[in-house]
């Protein structure tokens, strides 16, 4: 490695070669003693002569072009100033161009010339790209859009032949995120300078994808067919997965030139749809004459669903924390606003079973509503497919792909909201803006779709799972609109207990923890805003439903789903709402069971579902303090309009030792005798203990007494208790309510350990709290010994044991809260276990 090689002597240039090695993208920051070296010019035209000179050699074609990227990526103090860095770039762009033109790149070459490119356009300021001379950049410019459609194509072949080493994908894939970088920073280039070149990437993009005569996919190559579309589908993941970075470059790039794109999409997907629309009737009128489904030819339905498939998920827009129209979209349909007739946009729109240019006037609509018509126009032509029991015949790849643009346009275009935009497309606001027929339509037009595709597409359970999806967002307002009409009805208490108001109201909890539970990073802002609505409704609801334990059960269980799912997304202001909700449900709970009779079976059984939950909600709240996403409430944006929390200190430990304050009153030694519920129970206690052990001796008395004396010795009871310990050794206080209650464990832990059966899996959780208690209580530790020795008759036994014990502390007198120490107590440990602990176990 040459280069390598200048880039220091010694170790130094041994390390950077290993660093070299283990990656083939390292970038060059040299000192400025290299200064004069590397900025001769002869320097890197000495590196591009010896490309060129081996670049048949495959492997040493490699080596030259990392050394190339190398040069590419040179940054830092080796540059004195700007002028030296755009002299530099401009001979590197001409040594490239140059090295380029004029050949046929091979196979070798493709990652490496993509990674110098790649470099050169990461590494170096804007301001220094683009005071290069204006025809250089051109040329550049031009370079890089051949060299993007052509490995955009190879990188096709490379599927159609189903090759191991996709060299071509990977550059292409490089290639596309530089168009990435630089559309992102257009404004320091001159305007619309990317437009034609994203014009060429685009169309590209599309031709690859769709099939002859339009385009170049599944063309045999050389001989060579592509594979047969069954064996890819089983093959391949999800190609909206798959290909999703290379979808959303070319999204943007789309966008950049959304004055062709967008039409261009347009068009293809209505001329593709009327063609599937003809295909499907041909073959009606086929199966009419001959019912036999082997007999219908299938080739020119799957390419036509094979380039339904990818117009859709070219047409996709990205979709960030919260949903919002691109701005090249709203821009592009503002600009032709004052060319469009809203009344003809809306007529196709509101029209999927009719061609859109059979509409008169159809040239004069919004292109952006149009290509959602175009889609509404595929769905339409498959719900008919399905009426006319052609099922078999259609793709659900294309049904998938049809709920998966609907759910997410859904998200972004419908109900749109004017506060979130600068400005505004009136035919855009006119036609999906809150309140308006265009909305109405399309909502019940999808509902229409949602529920055909259920009965239909059942057995499909991905398509199921993408229409269920596009149900919950079209179903959240509707949903909160219904139960709040029901329950601020005036006779609502009177008509409560009707066994109709109570499946609605059962029915509506159980879809506030399905939506609960379909959080994500993605939509949690949305979801938890609509979610607290109810929340403090379904408190209400816990007075009026008292003696239905079923609804109750349901009532904690959307609060434990919500914590469950969001708790961990929410910043410091909303995470205090959820909190504020917790303890009021808790509150209400608590004042509505207090005075509940346990003697009845039944009761008692409702008791255990609900502290259940109640302490898997306590645990939910209380993992915030050790699994948190949150970036303060940046993912809620501008949402919060009320006092900042910035000052307070609640946290979630105190919400939650606040909530076991209320709800242990009502456990009861009976309750713990439930296994779910007694380990629910120390799992909480253990994470209280181990996250905030400062807070326990903070705890109110009998709260603190009624902890304590609670806590049997079991797995999360000794897990818990090392904690404790060590907070008490902090503290050094002898006197605490804290200190006196772990002394009164060091006797159960000792004696569990050497008196009494346990199971072997308990021993390492036994040690270690016995340890952290031998710390603490070392005078009480050794009166138990030596009350245990004095109790022995047999002299052989007592030696044994007073050897054991002598071993068992030798390694850590005097015990300290020490790692080392703790280590070699617990590995003594398990020798005496091993040698007497047979001798005392009590039978």
């Amino acid at each position: 490695m040459l280069l390598l090689a200048l880039t220091g002597g010694g170790s130094l240039g041994r390390h950077y070669i290993a660093m070299f090695e283990a990656t083939q993208n390292v970038t060059l920051k040299p000192t400025e003693t290299w200064r004069e070296a590397l900025l001769d010019t002869r320097v890197m035209d000495l590196f591009f002569t010896v490309h060129r000179k081996i670049r048949e050699d495959s492997d040493m074609a490699q080596d030259s072009l990392q050394c190339l990227a190398q040069l590419a990526s040179m940054h830092g103090p080796v540059f004195p100033d700007e002028s030296a860095q755009i002299s530099y770039l401009a001979h590197l762009v001409e040594g490239l161009l140059s090295m380029i033109n004029g050949i046929e790149i091979e196979d070798s070459e493709a990652v490496g010339i993509s990674n110098i490119i790649s470099n050169l356009i990461t590494m170096f300021p804007r301001s220094i790209l683009t005071a290069l001379p204006s025809d250089l950049f051109t040329s550049f410019i031009t370079c890089l859009t051949l060299l993007t459609c052509s490995f955009g194509r190879s990188a096709a072949l490379e599927e159609v032949l189903d090759k191991d080493d996709m060299v071509y994908m990977e550059a292409y894939d490089k290639l596309l995120e530089s168009w990435l970088t630089l559309v992102q920073d257009e404004e320091h280039f001159p305007r619309g300078c990317f437009v034609q070149p994203a014009v060429q990437v685009f169309n590209s993009y599309i031709q690859c994808h769709l099939a002859a005569p339009d385009g170049t996919r599944n063309l045999s190559v050389n001989g060579i067919a592509s594979h047969d579309e069954d064996e890819i589908n089983e093959l391949q993941e999800d190609d909206r997965e798959l290909f999703s970075d290379q979808l959303s470059s070319i999204g943007m790039l789309g966008r950049v030139a959304a004055d062709h794109c967008i039409p261009l999409l347009t068009s293809l997907l209505e001329d593709r749809v009327t063609r599937l629309h003809g295909q499907l009737q041909r073959t009606q009128q086929h199966l009419m004459a001959s019912s036999d489904l082997g007999s219908v030819d299938r080739k020119v339905l799957d390419d036509l669903y094979e380039d339904i498939h990818w117009l859709i998920l070219v047409s996709d827009d990205p979709q960030g924390e919260t949903p919002l129209i691109p701005s090249e979209v709203m821009e592009f349909s503002i600009k032709h606003s004052q060319e469009v007739d809203i009344n003809t946009t809306l007529q196709i729109l509101g029209s999927p079973g009719e061609k859109a240019s059979s509409i008169p006037g159809c040239n004069r609509t919004d292109s952006v509503i149009r290509l959602l018509s175009a889609v509404l126009r595929t769905s339409e032509v498959e719900s008919r497919a399905t009426r006319a029991s052609l099922t078999e015949l259609l793709s659900p790849q294309m049904g998938k792909d049809i709920m998966w643009f609907l759910r997410r346009w859904a998200k972004t275009y419908l109900l749109v909201d004017e506060k979130l935009y600068e400005q505004i497309s009136m035919p855009l606001s006119t036609a999906f803006g809150a309140d308006t027929e265009g909305a109405q339509w399309i909502v019940g037009y999808l509902l229409e779709k949602v529920i055909n595709n259920l009965s239909v597409w059942s057995s499909e359970a991905e398509l199921a799972n993408d229409t269920v999806e596009l149900l919950v967002t079209l179903v959240l307002h509707p949903l909160q609109q219904r139960f709040l009409n029901l329950i601020n009805q005036e006779n609502f208490a009177q008509i409560s207990q009707e066994e109709a108001v109570k499946r609605e109201i059962v029915a509506t909890l159980e879809a506030l923890c399905g939506i609960a539970e379909a959080t994500q990073i993605d939509n949690v802002a949305s979801l938890f805003s609509f979610l607290m609505d109810f929340l403090s409704s379904c408190i209400g609801l816990m007075e009026v439903y008292s003696n239905t334990p079923e609804t109750i059960n349901l009532i904690i269980e959307v609060f434990v789903e919500v914590a469950h799912k969001q708790i961990c997304y929410l910043g410091e202001t909303k995470s205090m709402k959820l909190y504020e909700a917790c303890l009021t449900l808790l509150q209400v709970y608590s004042k509505n069971n207090q005075s509940r009779k346990r003697g009845d079976a039944t009761a008692e059984e409702d008791q255990y579902q609900d502290l259940l939950l109640i302490m898997e909600l306590l645990t939910n709240l209380l993992s915030k303090e050790f699994i948190d996403f949150s970036d303060t409430d940046e993912v809620f944006r501008s949402q919060d309009q009320g006092t900042p929390a910035s000052n307070r200190t609640v946290s979630a430990a105190d919400v939650v030792l606040y909530g076991v304050n209320i709800v242990l009153p009502l456990m009861s030694q009976d309750l713990l005798k439930f296994p779910s519920l007694c380990n629910q129970y120390y799992k909480l206690i253990t994470f209280i203990c181990e996250i905030f052990p400062e807070k326990i001796p903070q705890l109110p008395e009998e709260l603190f007494k009624s902890l304590m004396m609670s806590s049997e010795i079991s797995q999360l009871c000794l897990e818990a208790l090392s904690p404790l310990a060590e907070q008490c050794a902090k503290n050094q206080e002898k006197d605490t309510p804290l200190f006196i209650a772990t002394r009164h464990f060091l006797k159960l832990v000792f004696d569990m350990l050497v008196l009494q059966k346990h199971n072997t899996e308990m021993t390492v959780a036994a040690g270690e709290a016995l340890y952290t208690l031998v710390c603490l209580h070392q005078a009480e530790y050794s009166e138990l010994v030596e009350t245990l020795l004095s109790s022995q008759r047999d002299a052989v036994i007592y030696q044994r044991l007073a050897d054991a014990f002598n071993k068992l502390t030798a390694s850590s007198t005097p015990p300290t809260m020490d790692r080392k120490q703790k280590v070699a107590f617990l590995k003594s440990l398990e020798e005496f276990v091993a040698n007497v602990g047979g001798l005392l176990c009590v039978k």
